[in-house]
């Protein structure tokens, strides 16, 4: 169970990472005249923080191998990748 807990939440967080080069990328075609690439960066940053946060509670949750800890971090990365799937499927219904 731990082991199976512990892929899931190092999935998502290389799906957060994969969101958060696209998110750099973004910023980098960001427009600067209607102020887009102010919108591009301060995502960057949140997202940044959000996978830091979430990576660090997930290797501290393993290193410790603590269940409550990994459930906890796995459903923190998880929200966003999951939230993001359920409103594009919504969107495209």
């Amino acid at each position: 169970m731990k082991a199976a807990l512990q892929g899931l939440g190092w999935f998502f967080l290389g799906l957060n990472g994969v969101a958060l080069l696209f998110v750099l990328g973004w910023a980098f075609t960001a427009s600067e005249r209607e102020g887009e690439r102010a919108y591009a960066i301060v995502f960057l940053l949140l997202l940044l923080v959000y996978a830091s946060v979430g990576g660090a509670a997930l290797a501290f949750s393993a290193r410790r191998r603590s269940l409550p800890g990994l459930w906890c971090s796995t459903l923190f990365l998880g929200l966003l990748p999951v939230g993001v799937a359920a409103l594009r499927i919504i969107n495209s219904l």
